[in-house]
């Protein structure tokens, strides 16, 4: 016969025998639940390294991006800088040159070529007042040559002013026709000033690839 303190040990042990399976069914439980977790933060930050690190990416390349364009910009002004020195260094020259020029034999046939142009230009306004910009060298040396070239063919009414900007040839005006026609080395030249650059610096290219 089972005695009452029998029962109650029996019962103890099957209590904690229960009590021992539902633990070890909580605690894998608590496993699996923390191990997802863990599976699931760990994708989370990896997710998350991986949009940091493509938003440096394109940072980066938006930061480079911006450096290549200015250095572009930069480059392409230190171009034009060199460009304008080795033209201020060819005028300086040119200048030079032109003051022998301007004094020399040749010069004069130079004008009457100019004044050539000049009327076939103006040939059918004769008879107007034609006002002749030359230096004040020129005036005092060409001005009678001037108008008599001009009046060979066709009849105008000449007066001469002078121009200290004029270093060479002439600038023609016919106010009453809103007309005027610079023929001035002065003008040629910074009609070509792009394309005088342009060859200057072509010229310096070529000479660095020669050595």
């Amino acid at each position: 016969m089972v005695t009452m303190e029998e029962k109650i040990k029996l019962f103890y042990k099957l209590l904690n025998q229960s009590m021992d399976g539902k633990l070890k069914d909580e605690l894998k439980d608590l496993e699996d639940i923390y191990e997802s977790k863990a599976q699931k933060s760990m994708a989370d930050t990896d997710k998350e390294v991986k949009e940091i690190e493509e938003k440096a990416r394109k940072k980066a390349e938006t930061r480079r991006a911006e450096s290549l364009s200015k250095s572009k910009v930069i480059i392409k002004k230190d171009i034009m800088a060199l460009k304008e020195k080795y033209y201020v260094i060819f005028m300086d020259k040119f200048n030079e040159k032109l003051v022998e020029f301007v004094q020399s034999k040749e010069y004069k046939s130079y004008l009457s070529n100019i004044i050539s142009k000049i009327v076939a230009e103006i040939k059918s306004y004769e008879n107007c007042d034609l006002l002749i910009y030359l230096s004040k060298n020129d005036i005092d040396k060409y001005s009678d040559f001037v108008k008599a070239e001009i009046n060979k063919e066709f009849n105008f009414n000449i007066s001469f002013k002078p121009n200290p900007d004029i270093k060479g040839g002439l600038a023609a005006e016919i106010k009453e026709k809103n007309i005027k026609i610079d023929s001035s080395i002065n003008a040629v030249v910074e009609d070509n000033k792009m394309y005088i650059m342009q060859t200057i610096f072509e010229a310096l290219e070529v000479g660095d690839y020669n050595g």
